[in-house]
């Protein structure tokens, strides 16, 4: 199934709640970049990140996050992974999930897009992160051309998705 992101689908993420918690975030490049593509990770801020647990669904949680391209070209992620996730896939609260959500998003120059509660998210599978307190994961983004963003997302232990 392929995804086709309309200007309104763009306009309703913007419309998102802010969320809260820092974000660390770690820049990786990679020599052989596709035209436009070589600072793609220098261009993406991803910020307003949590990883929430899901009350009654086991191992399961949900990541939000607020990412910006401030670069000059779109920019497509490729692939986002974590070591906390076995599975990591796209999901909306009201719908199935959307397994190609993360593979292919296009990031236009000069947009912010928010992932909030209530929205699209991405679902992590199966994670083995301990159900701590304070405790941080990191997610890296790949983005085309090869080049990539490692954030440390915190557990937010103070709020439970639903």
């Amino acid at each position: 199934m392929k995804i086709r992101f309309r200007d309104g689908f763009v306009f309703a993420l913007l419309a998102g709640a802010a969320l809260s918690g820092p974000v660390l975030a770690e820049d990786h490049s990679s020599g052989n970049a596709l035209p436009g593509q070589s600072d793609a990770q220098k261009d993406i801020t991803i910020t307003n990140a949590s990883m929430q647990f899901i009350h009654g669904e086991g191992r399961m949680a949900a990541v939000y996050f607020t990412i910006k391209n401030d670069g000059e070209n779109a920019h497509l992620i490729t692939d986002v992974q974590s070591p906390a996730c076995h599975t990591l896939v796209g999901h909306h609260s009201d719908q199935e999930g959307l397994p190609g959500l993360f593979t292919h998003l296009a990031l236009p120059a000069h947009t912010t897009l928010v992932f909030p509660r209530g929205g699209y998210y991405l679902l992590c599978l199966d994670t083995n992160a301990a159900d701590q307190p304070e405790q941080r994961v990191p997610f890296t983004f790949t983005f085309l051309g090869g080049s990539s963003k490692t954030v440390t997302i915190p557990i937010d232990q103070s709020h439970r998705a639903d």
